[in-house]
C-alpha cells in the first residue's frame, strides 16, 4: 500500500484539444522552476493552475488556439490521485478519481464541481477538506459580520502573481486596496484556527442610524410615489366631500338598478313560465292526438268484430231453421232425414254471438263518446296554446324593453362606481401619504442609541504580539537560510499590516527586496502551519520572487537596482533560496516562476537542476 500524501501536490498541468497534441508541464515534490524568456508562457502556467482552482478565466495565447480544456493532476491526502478538468470557456470543474488524460462521465468517480464556494459540491470545499480545514466563518468587521472561509480567500497564500509579489501594499491583501477585517481574520485563522463562528453579530449605532436612514429613504420614496398620484388642485376636505356626494349618487343609482333588475328577473321568469306552459300544452295535445288515432283504430276493430259475429249469429239461425224443414233435394220429411247437427250447441253459439255483439256495440258507443270528448279537449287546448303564445309574445316584448332600461341604468351606475373608486383611491392615497409623513417624522425624531457590547467581547482582529512574533521568528530563520543580508530584526507592524525587517518597512524597499520579503512571508506561513499541525494545502506558486536578479533592460519598469538588491546578488541569495525550498521537498511543493534569457543564466547557479522542454509553455526544471 502506498504511503498517504502529507500535502496536496500538483503533478501536472496540461491543455488538450480535439486533433491537438497535448501540451503539459509536470511537477514533483519540493522545488520546481518554470523559467524562460518573457512571453514564453511562464505566467500562463500559474494562471492556468489558478483557473482550474476556480480562478478567473484565462486569456488563451495564439499558441493555445484549438485547445479547449485544462487538466490538472493532483495527489491529495485522502482521495489520492485525482484529475481536474475545466473548459477554456469557463463553467464547472470536473473531477475524476485517477490521473487521466481525459475527464468525462466514464471516468472513475466522475463528479461536477462548482467553481465558487456554494452549498453544492465545489472545488473549494474539495481542496479545503483535503487540506484538513474545517468549515469556518471569518469575521469581516467589528460588527461580527461573517464570510465563509473559501479557497478563493486562501489562494493569496498559495498562488502569488508578480504584481502582488512586488506590491507596496500590505502583504495580507489580495485584491483590496486597504486591509479589511476579513484579511486580518484570515491570517489569524490560518495561524491559530480561531474563526468568528462563535461570535454573535451585533449592530452598531452607525448601523442602526443607517437602517433608520434607509427606512426614511424608503418611506420618502414611497411617499413621493403616492404624492405623484394625488391631485394637488383639491384639498383633503374637498376630496372627502366629493366622495360623500358620489357615494350617495352611487347608492341611489344602485336602488334604481336593483328595481330594474328585479323587473327584468320577473319578466324573464314570466317568459320562462309561458314557455314552459306552452311546452306542456303542446305535449298534452300531442298525447291526445295519439290517443284519438288509437281510439279510431279500436273503433275499426269493433266494426270488424261486429260483422264477423253477425255472420255467425245469422248462420246458426238458418241452420236451426233448415233442420225443421223437408229436404230441399229429396223432399224427405225432417223425421226421415239422417244428420247430426247438435242443434243444442248451435243455439249456445248463437246466443253467445248475440251477447258479444251487444257488448261490442256498448263499447263502441262509449268509444265514440270518448273520441268526441278527446277531439273537444284537443280543440280546447289548441285555443289555450294560442293564448299562451299571445301572452309570451307580450312578455318577451316587455322583457326586451326592460333589458334596454337595465343596460342604460347599469351603464350610468358603472360611471358612478368608477367615480367613487377614483375618489376613494384619492382619499386612500392622501391617508397613506399622511401615514408615511407621520412615520418619517416619528423615525426622524427617534434618538439613535449606541449599541451595547457584551462584557469582555473583543472583536480586535489584529494578530496578537505572540502570534505575530512566532511567525516573524520563522521569517527571520528563512531569511537567514536564504543568506539575506541583514535580517537581524523582523516584526509585524499592526498599523501597516506588513513585516518590518531591520527597522525598514517592506514597502520602503525596492521591487526586488519587496518580492523576496513577500516570498519569505508566504513560505514562513506554510512552514509554520506544517510545524504546528495547522492545515495548509502544502503547495506554493511564486511568480518572480527573485526580481533582484532582473536583467538591466528591465530596470525601466521596475526601477534601478538598489544597493540592497546588488548586495543580494553578491550574497548569492538565489542559490540559497532554491536550496532551502528544495530541502522542504518532504513537506511541501514549490513552483517558482523565473524570467531568464538563456539556459546558461539558469544552469550555472544551479548545477544540480534537471530540465525538460515544452515549446509552448516555456521550460521547467526541478532538483532531483
Amino acid at each position: 500500500m502506498s504511503r498517504k500524501a502529507s500535502h496536496i501536490r500538483i503533478d501536472r498541468m496540461a491543455m488538450t484539444g480535439p486533433d491537438k497534441q497535448t501540451v503539459d508541464v509536470r511537477f514533483v515534490d519540493g522545488l520546481n522552476i518554470v523559467w524562460g524568456a518573457s512571453n514564453a508562457g511562464k505566467s500562463f502556467v500559474r494562471k492556468s493552475i489558478d483557473y482550474v482552482f476556480g480562478g478567473e478565466k484565462v486569456d488563451i495565447p495564439k499558441e493555445g488556439i484549438g485547445y479547449d480544456n485544462f487538466i490538472v493532476w493532483l495527489t491529495v491526502p485522502e482521495a489520492g490521485q485525482v484529475s481536474l478538468r475545466r473548459s477554456v470557456h469557463g463553467g464547472d470543474i470536473y473531477l475524476a478519481r485517477e490521473h487521466s488524460e481525459s475527464v468525462d462521465p466514464k471516468s472513475p468517480g466522475y463528479e461536477g464541481l462548482k467553481g465558487t464556494h456554494v452549498q453544492s459540491a465545489n472545488v473549494s470545499k474539495f481542496i479545503l477538506q483535503e487540506s484538513g480545514f474545517r468549515e469556518a466563518r471569518l469575521l469581516k468587521n467589528e460588527r461580527a459580520e461573517k464570510a465563509p472561509f473559501s479557497l478563493r480567500l486562501l489562494i493569496r497564500y498559495l498562488i502569488v502573481d508578480e504584481t502582488r509579489m512586488i506590491d507596496q501594499k500590505s502583504i495580507l491583501l489580495h485584491h483590496h486596496v486597504t486591509v479589511t477585517s476579513e484579511d486580518k481574520g484570515l491570517i489569524k485563522f490560518l495561524l491559530t484556527g480561531i474563526d468568528g463562528s462563535s461570535v454573535e453579530q451585533v449592530r452598531s449605532g452607525g448601523e442602526l442610524k443607517a437602517a433608520m436612514d434607509g427606512k426614511i429613504e424608503l418611506l420618502s420614496k414611497l411617499a413621493e410615489r403616492v404624492r405623484f398620484r394625488i391631485n394637488g388642485e383639491r384639498s383633503d376636505d374637498e376630496v372627502e366631500k366629493a366622495l360623500s356626494v358620489s357615494k350617495q349618487e352611487r347608492d341611489s343609482l344602485q336602488s334604481v338598478l336593483n328595481e330594474r333588475q328585479e323587473s327584468l328577473d320577473a319578466l324573464t321568469a314570466s317568459v320562462n313560465a309561458e314557455t314552459s306552459a306552452l311546452l306542456t300544452e303542446e305535449t298534452e295535445i300531442s298525447d291526445i292526438s295519439a290517443m284519438i288515432v288509437r281510439f279510431e283504430e279500436l273503433a275499426s276493430i269493433f266494426a270488424s268484430d261486429l260483422n264477423r259475429l253477425s255472420g255467425l249469429e245469422e248462420g246458426g239461425f238458418l241452420l236451426q231453421k233448415f233442420a225443421k224443414m223437408n229436404c230441399p233435394v229429396c223432399g224427405a220429411a225432417p223425421e226421415h232425414q239422417h244428420h247430426d247437427h247438435d242443434l243444442g250447441d248451435m243455439e249456445l253459439h248463437r246466443i253467445a254471438a248475440e251477447a258479444e255483439i251487444a257488448k261490442i256495440r256498448r263499447d263502441r258507443s262509449e268509444l265514440t263518446y270518448t273520441i268526441v270528448d278527446a277531439e273537444a279537449e284537443r280543440k280546447l287546448r289548441l285555443v289555450g296554446v294560442d293564448a299562451i303564445l299571445t301572452r309570451r309574445s307580450e312578455a318577451q316584448r316587455l322583457l326586451d324593453e326592460a333589458k334596454l332600461l337595465e343596460t342604460s341604468a347599469r351603464s350610468v351606475f358603472s360611471v358612478a362606481v368608477s367615480r367613487v373608486q377614483e375618489l376613494e383611491a384619492e382619499a386612500n392615497n392622501r391617508r397613506l401619504l399622511a401615514s408615511y409623513d407621520a412615520e418619517i417624522s416619528e423615525i426622524s425624531n427617534q434618538p439613535v442609541q449606541s449599541r451595547q457590547r457584551a462584557a469582555g467581547l473583543d472583536l480586535n482582529l489584529n494578530l496578537t504580539p505572540s502570534e505575530a512574533n512566532e511567525l516573524c521568528k520563522l521569517i527571520k530563520q528563512i531569511l537567514k537560510a536564504w543568506n539575506y543580508p541583514g535580517g537581524e530584526a523582523v516584526h509585524f507592524d499592526p498599523q501597516e499590516q506588513d513585516i518590518v525587517v531591520d527597522g525598514n518597512h517592506r514597502r520602503n524597499n525596492g521591487a526586488g527586496i519587496r518580492a523576496i520579503l513577500h516570498a519569505a512571508f508566504k513560505v514562513a506561513l506554510l512552514v509554520y502551519c506544517k510545524d504546528t499541525g495547522r492545515p495548509h494545502p502544502g503547495f506554493l506558486v511564486l511568480d518572480s520572487p527573485l526580481l533582484a536578479y532582473r536583467p538591466a533592460d528591465e530596470t525601466n519598469t521596475l526601477g534601478e537596482l538598489t544597493e540592497e538588491e546588488l548586495a543580494i546578488q553578491k550574497a548569492d541569495l538565489a542559490s540559497h533560496f532554491y536550496a532551502h525550498l528544495h530541502g522542504l521537498r518532504d513537506r511541501a511543493q514549490f513552483i517558482v516562476i523565473e524570467n531568464h534569457k538563456s539556459d546558461q543564466q539558469v544552469v550555472e547557479p544551479y548545477p544540480n537542476t534537471r530540465f525538460t522542454r515544452n515549446p509552448d509553455l516555456g521550460r521547467v526544471g526541478f532538483f532531483g
